[in-house]
C-alpha cells in the first residue's frame, strides 16, 4: 500500500514538473482615447507607461491564463488629477511557429479594470479585448516577446433599452444603449520563462 501511494505521488510530481506553464513580465506604453461623460465633459488621459505580469498554462500551440497590468495616468488639462488602472483578465491565445526561433501569437481576453482616482470613488468595470505579437526563443524555456493589446472598458455600465412596438411591418423595434467605451492600446516588450 505504501509503495503504491509513493508511486502515485511520484507520478503526480513528475507530471506536474513536466506540465507546461509560463510566467511573463514586461513593460510598455499606453495609448488611450478620450471618454465623454453624461454631462458632455470630455475626459482625456495622457499616454504613459505601465507594467504587465501574466501566468499561463501552455498546451500544444496554445496557452491560457491570467494577465495583470497596472498604470497611473494623468488627465490632460487637469492639474494634479490622476487615474490609476489595474487590469485583471483571463486570456487565451493560439501560437503559430514563424521560423525556428520565432513564434507568433494572437488571442482574446476578458475580465475587469479597476479604476481609481484621486478625485472620485473607485469602481470596477467590465473589460475585453484582443492581442497579438511574437516571441523570440533563446531556448525552449527563455523567450523575449513584443505584443500589442487592445483593451475596451465599458466605463458607464448603465444601459437603457427602449423599444416601441412597431405600428406597421415597415417599422422596427430599436435598442438604445447609454454607455461609453474607453479604448486603450498597449505596446509591450518583456521576458517569458516556461517550466
Amino acid at each position: 500500500m505504501k509503495k503504491s501511494l509513493g508511486l502515485l505521488c511520484l507520478m503526480f510530481l513528475s507530471s506536474t514538473a513536466h506540465a507546461g506553464y509560463s510566467i511573463s513580465a514586461g513593460f510598455g506604453k499606453n495609448f488611450t482615447n478620450s471618454v465623454q461623460t453624461e454631462e458632455n465633459l470630455k475626459i482625456e488621459l495622457e499616454n504613459d507607461s505601465h507594467f504587465t505580469v501574466s501566468l499561463d498554462r501552455t498546451i500544444d500551440n496554445a496557452r491560457y491564463g491570467f494577465f495583470y497590468s497596472a498604470t497611473e495616468l494623468d488627465m490632460k488639462d487637469q492639474a494634479n488629477k490622476q487615474v490609476e488602472m489595474q487590469y485583471l483578465l483571463f486570456q487565451s491565445a493560439v501560437e503559430v511557429p514563424l521560423t525556428d526561433h520565432i513564434v507568433g501569437f494572437v488571442g482574446a481576453q476578458i475580465g475587469a479594470n479597476h479604476v481609481s482616482t484621486d478625485f472620485a470613488d473607485s469602481d470596477t468595470f467590465f473589460t475585453s479585448g484582443l492581442y497579438g505579437g511574437a516571441e523570440y526563443l533563446f531556448s525552449d524555456q527563455a523567450r523575449i516577446y513584443v505584443e500589442t493589446r487592445w483593451l475596451a472598458t465599458i466605463v458607464n455600465n448603465a444601459s437603457n433599452i427602449s423599444c416601441t412596438l412597431p405600428a406597421s411591418e415597415n417599422e422596427q423595434c430599436l435598442w438604445h444603449f447609454d454607455g461609453d467605451v474607453l479604448n486603450q492600446f498597449q505596446t509591450n516588450i518583456g521576458f517569458s520563462y516556461r517550466f
